[in-house]
């Protein structure tokens, strides 16, 4: 696996330095690739393809890519899994990403062991850029219960590439203490997160790390500024999904951000759905160029960005481009007015929610929250009872927990659908 990644970087690293050219015509050979494979291997694409009249003979340019029709969250939602995957992979080997997403759409994607660790080799390439060092020590902030820590590699015994890592559920005292102890040179977590033990522990965050690394969250201009000032550190923000993988990132100009273009296509479209000039600002839509267990094209994110026509002076030559919002929820409070991240419903509190296919939180007041859910099936009492206690575990024992069955779930003006509700 080592070598693997070694060979992954290196190569890479290469395509860094493209021109613009070149990167399309890479562009171009890889999405012909898994079009192909698609078309006869994934019974949904197959199908998919076929209905709108597209052959991938069809695809000869990149403009061809308007010709396929999108991938929504909800149309993956209604077909079973294996429709998704590809013929011969045992989905069983497979790694389970599971993800509620921004909209509150629950969903399950797949993703082989190459697959995965190519992923990792895409992190990991833009880690190396921003001033990471093989020997440095990393905290990572997530939902442990979605994505329960990785047992450690063989490289990381030898004290390479060290990783530790915390529940987002974590006090944020404790969590700060524990930064202390441990001395990291590099954090990464939920912008949220931070901000929170930023906010409130400065004075115990005695030991400073070198680089703070934030994802999963729309990071804005305030959180920016404090989690910087109080970390004292180089701060690098990163733009993925659970359904595609990491798909753009800052660099140290910081001024936008990079399209990882070399492994995924990205595209913004207007409201007519066709595409948008560079700094007009639309909904994303994704290809992944590598994942072949579970493709996903022309796959739409729901999150609102622009590409950006200026290059960067930091070196890199991939497109650059700006996260115009879609991300950012509300936070929450406890019953002891604690704040908690917006992202601990990513997916908690189910520990199993495929029953689920849209839920929203609404906190009433310090002492009731709302859960409105759109199911797919009836859910078992057992399982509420079991969400509820999950919730007051964290929000308090004293929270009211009402759950809300319903057919739909409303939209807002803009068109997107808020998870994460506060109306205290």
């Amino acid at each position: 696996m080592i070598l693997d990644t070694v060979f992954n970087l290196y190569r890479s690293r290469q395509n860094l330095s493209l021109d613009s050219s070149s990167l399309e015509r890479l562009e171009v050979k890889k999405l012909r690739r898994i079009l192909y494979f698609a078309y006869e291997n994934v019974s949904f694409y197959h199908e998919k393809l076929k209905g709108a009249g597209f052959r991938p003979e069809d695809f000869r340019k990149l403009e061809d890519i308007r010709k396929i029709p999108f991938t929504t969250k909800k149309e993956i939602q209604n077909v079973p899994l294996r429709d998704m995957v590809a013929r011969g992979v045992d989905i069983n080997e497979c790694v389970r990403n599971r993800t509620s997403g921004s909209t509150g759409i629950s969903l399950t994607t797949l993703a082989g062991k190459k697959t995965d660790d190519y992923d990792t080799t895409m992190w990991l390439r833009s880690y190396f850029l921003n001033g990471m060092r093989l020997r440095d020590k990393m905290i990572v902030i997530k939902d442990l219960s979605a994505h329960p820590e990785p047992s450690k590699s063989w490289v990381e015994h030898l004290g390479i590439m060290k990783r530790r890592y915390v529940s987002v559920f974590e006090n944020p005292k404790k969590m700060a203490m524990f930064f202390a102890s441990e001395k990291p040179e590099i954090i990464q977590s939920y912008p949220s997160s931070l901000l929170i033990t930023a906010d409130l522990f400065e004075d115990l965050l005695v030991a400073k790390p070198r680089l703070v690394f934030t994802y999963a969250e729309l990071l804005d201009s305030r959180s920016r500024e404090s989690i910087s000032k109080t970390f004292e550190a180089s701060l690098f923000d990163y733009y993925g999904s659970s359904e595609i993988g990491l798909m753009s990132w800052e660099c140290k100009k910081h001024s936008n951000y990079h399209i990882n273009a070399d492994n995924i296509i990205m595209e913004f479209i207007g409201n007519d759905e066709e595409p948008l000039a560079p700094g007009e600002e639309g909904e994303i839509v994704c290809t992944n160029l590598y994942n072949y267990e579970m493709p996903l094209i022309r796959y739409r994110q729901e999150d609102i960005g622009a590409a950006v026509a200026e290059k960067c002076t930091c070196g890199v030559k991939l497109p650059l481009m700006r996260i115009a919002g879609g991300r950012k929820d509300d936070f929450l409070q406890s019953t002891d007015g604690r704040m908690i991240p917006p992202t601990i419903f990513y997916p908690f509190p189910f520990e199993n929610f495929e029953k689920i296919s849209q839920f929203r939180v609404i906190q009433e007041s310090r002492t009731k929250l709302r859960i409105q859910l759109v199911v797919k099936q009836s859910i078992e009492n057992s399982i509420l009872e079991k969400a509820r206690e999950n919730i007051r575990r964290v929000f308090g024992e004293h929270m009211e927990v009402e759950f809300e069955m319903s057919h739909d779930l409303a939209r807002d003006p803009s068109g997107k659908l808020r998870k994460i509700i506060s109306k205290i």
